[in-house]
């Protein structure tokens, strides 16, 4: 279950640096059906594979809120100051 929440997570940051928060779905819908095949093929129990799926859908998407404001914060930093542009002088 952990190594699930890590990997979605890290897609979900992926994919909020690259992608509108519209990617999200078929995201989502593409990890449920891995982990439901993945716990099928292991023999899981039905609420095993169940919280397994809503740990992969809530790291994916809090992953994707954290690369998000990476994005957000590595844009700010490039973004040009105000304060380093000079004002001209009135006289």
């Amino acid at each position: 279950m952990v190594m699930t929440a890590l990997c979605s997570s890290l897609i979900g940051a992926v994919l909020g640096t690259r992608f509108r928060v519209h990617v999200l779905f078929p995201a989502s819908a593409l990890g449920l059906l891995i982990v439901a095949v993945t716990a099928a093929l292991k023999g899981s129990t039905v609420w095993s594979a169940i919280a397994a799926e809503l740990v992969c859908a809530a790291s994916l998407q809090l992953g994707y809120l954290g690369g998000l404001l990476t994005f957000a914060c590595m844009t700010a930093a490039r973004a040009p100051s105000r304060r380093s542009q000079r004002s001209p002088v009135r006289t």
